[in-house]
């Protein structure tokens, strides 16, 4: 650890947010990717050394102040069909949290995820898998809007409803109330903030790098990405900062692109 990032950790402890999208065997590298067996290792390694908790535990944390060293939570993106095949039998093995953010209309089979579509086999969860997972212990369900698009390039009507809308037909599905959305590729401004606020989450998550810590706008959690290439040693690494100002230059850069390509869709 460095000597920045220890002290740190030592005056404001925080708390890091894990972000993966899907778990199976790929030919070749894929940055969303993690084959089952790296998962498993990863996750060994996580629970074996970090304290892992919910979500709903993670809000409750960073509200009283209550935050313990080494503490981390775990999400997926998109709801893809590997999730349930090969990720969840792992985190089953050593009783780890998660949380699934799902698109609706993924799940309805009617979309998918762009950057799979030369993919013959089903990609997503359907809904009996959706509401499979609801009730396994440890396992939230949560929004990724209804089609994955970019929300800042939506008008403000198209926006709302993808927020608002995923909201009520996943709640529909699954006979329980969302609590939790993701922003989709990171995308949004202050009137999406606004909108998902509106809608009654209880807080969203980002794909902007660092630690969360109390006094945080809960509708701006951060996440740490983990990929195919992270080993224990780079795992230890990320979460203790080493990358953080990397990842923060790549994220500026990220939002940058996407305000440009909102106020040229704007014109």
């Amino acid at each position: 650890m460095l000597p920045y990032t220890r002290t740190m950790e030592t005056l404001r402890p925080g708390m890091r947010i894990l972000m993966y999208h899907r778990v199976c065997k790929n030919d070749k590298y894929d940055q969303l990717t993690v084959d089952p067996d790296k998962f498993s290792e990863q996750i060994r390694y996580l629970s074996e050394h970090y304290r892992i908790i919910s979500l709903d535990n993670v809000i409750a944390e960073l509200e009283s102040g209550s935050i313990k060293k080494n503490t981390v939570a775990v999400t997926f993106d998109d709801g893809y069909l590997d999730n349930l095949v090969y990720a969840i039998p792992i985190l089953e093995k050593y009783k780890v949290p998660a949380t699934i953010f799902i698109t609706s209309q993924f799940c309805d089979q009617v979309k998918r995820h762009p950057r799979y579509n030369n993919e013959k086999q089903r990609l997503h969860l359907d809904w009996d898998e959706v509401k499979e997972l609801h009730v396994m212990p440890g396992i939230t369900i949560g929004s990724h809007t209804l089609s994955h698009p970019y929300l800042s390039s939506l008008d403000a009507v198209e926006s709302k409803n993808e927020i608002i809308e995923s909201k009520k037909i996943i709640e529909e599905k699954i006979g329980s109330p969302v609590n939790y959305f993701c922003y989709p590729s990171g995308d949004f401004g202050v009137r999406e903030m606004n909108f998902v606020k509106e809608a009654g989450y209880l807080a969203a998550v980002t794909v902007a790098p660092g630690k969360n810590r109390p006094g945080i706008d809960r509708y701006l959690l951060r996440r740490v990405e983990i990929t195919q290439k992270d080993g224990p040693a780079d795992i230890k690494a990320k979460l203790s900062g080493a990358f953080d100002i990397i990842h923060q230059l790549l994220h500026w850069r990220r939002q940058r692109n996407f305000a440009r390509a909102a106020r040229n869709n704007n014109k």
